[in-house]
């Protein structure tokens, strides 16, 4: 038999809950049927043990003499022959034992055994006594209608068990062989109904994997539950187009808060993060500097004289000056520093991890020398220069305001220089400042 479609998980629990359901109705069946038997049994063997022991019990009243006891003696011997039989005891009719036999001992001593209570003239017949391993039976020896005796028979139910083990051992071979039968051919059987649901399980879990709603089950004209996959492909068709809908409305609205992001974070411009972006930029580059100890640095970039080069040239031109200015600068950057423009013609380069004063120093000077590389504007070639102040975290400030302050300080005073150059904050550039205020105020 083809057990392939076992492999099937449902299968699998369809086929275990048939055996379940089928071998206990069987084995209830089975039970029921083997009480019955040992029932009847235990009847027949009851009506055959009396009859043999009221056969044996007339032919004992006519040989019971006192005097010789041989020929009931020889009477019990050939009843003894008979199988099961385990004990023979002849009772008078006080209930006292006369003769006694068992199939160990033969012919005993009598004076060993107990009398038996005599049973009242109005009851008595035959009775029988079921023990665990043997069937008692007393019956009556009479002449006419006179009890002269009674005899007591014991005998074996060996027979009886054993015929009732074979039985229960037959029955549940048949048994399970039935059920296993029986289960696999009614599993079998509801796979074969069930089809269509299985296929339709098949996609819905490739669906939930995959989250493709194109897949559609094959349609079964000749079952019952074939209508199922015409709907379940309907309701499949109705879900992919929702999909689709949901889908173009989801890209359409990622795409304009992506739109929107980028105009509330970067300059229409120069496409560089702008003055909001710089500020929280910022703010986590001075934590991190100030947590982990690592120098970082902050760099002002002025273009020198812009405001006469727009007056010069126009407003055109000086867009295209920063732009120009934008891409050379961001040119020069390692991967992890970022360039924001933060005012009219001023941008800011955050630097992380510099590692030391020097490196701040080389970085500088690359801005510085991106910067005066000539630029031809409309025919004519340009020098345009640039000055740059930096200063370092925590070195120069571990509160973002005074790094903001110490950083254009270092702006100023490379634009004191005579611009086209940088400088690093230093303790001779806040002495110049104080200088400086105080002549103001004076």
């Amino acid at each position: 038999m083809q057990t392939a479609f076992l492999q099937a998980p449902l299968a699998k629990k369809l086929l275990r809950d048939n055996l379940i359901v089928i071998f206990t109705i069987s084995l209830l069946a089975l039970l029921s049927f083997l009480l019955v038997s040992a029932y009847v049994a235990q009847k027949d063997l009851r009506a055959t043990s009396i009859y043999q022991a009221n056969t044996l019990a007339a032919n004992l009243d006519d040989n019971l003499d006192d005097a010789d006891l041989r020929p009931a003696r020889k009477l019990i011997l050939n009843t003894s022959f008979a199988p099961d039989v385990l004990g023979i005891t002849v009772y008078d009719k006080k209930g006292s034992p006369k003769i006694s036999w068992d199939s160990v001992e033969y012919f005993g001593k009598v004076e060993n055994l107990s009398s038996i209570p005599v049973p009242n003239n109005s009851t008595v017949h035959a009775q029988t006594s079921l023990r665990r391993d043997y069937l008692d039976v007393l019956v009556p020896m009479a002449n006419g209608t006179t009890t002269t005796g009674f005899l007591q028979m014991h005998i074996s139910l060996n027979s009886f068990y054993k015929d009732f083990a074979l039985h229960l051992v037959l029955g549940l071979l048949a048994l399970a062989v039935a059920t296993l039968t029986a289960a696999y051919l009614l599993t079998q059987r509801q796979i074969s109904r069930l089809a269509p649901v299985f296929e339709l399980s098949r996609i819905v879990e490739q669906v939930s994997v995959t989250g493709d709603y194109s897949l559609r089950a094959h349609h079964h004209d000749s079952n019952e539950l074939g209508s199922l996959s015409q709907h379940f492909n309907k309701i499949m068709s109705h879900i992919e187009s929702w999909e689709s809908v949901v889908q173009i409305e989801a890209d359409e609205r990622l795409v304009e808060e992506q739109r929107m992001t980028i105009l509330d974070n970067h300059d229409s411009l120069t496409k560089l993060p702008n003055r909001h972006y710089f500020h929280r930029l910022l703010t986590s580059s001075v934590e991190h500097a100030v947590e982990s100890q690592q120098l970082a640095a902050l760099a002002f970039i002025d273009i020198d004289h812009f405001r006469a080069l727009n007056d010069l040239y126009g407003y055109d031109a000086g867009d295209l000056i920063l732009a120009t200015m934008a891409n050379r600068l961001c040119a020069v950057l390692r991967n992890t520093d970022t360039l924001c423009r933060v005012d009219g013609d001023e941008f800011a380069a955050i630097f992380p991890d510099i590692g030391s004063i020097e490196m701040a120093q080389i970085l500088a000077d690359r801005l510085v020398q991106a910067v005066q590389e000539p630029l031809i504007l409309r025919g004519k070639k340009l020098t345009i220069t640039a000055s740059v102040g930096v200063a370092c975290c925590p070195l120069h400030g571990k509160e973002q305001r005074l790094y903001l302050h110490n950083t254009d300080l270092a702006l100023k005073e490379a634009k004191y220089s005579g611009t086209n150059t940088w400088r690093i904050f230093s303790a001779t550039t806040a002495q110049a400042d104080a200088q400086l205020a105080l002549q103001v105020n004076i």
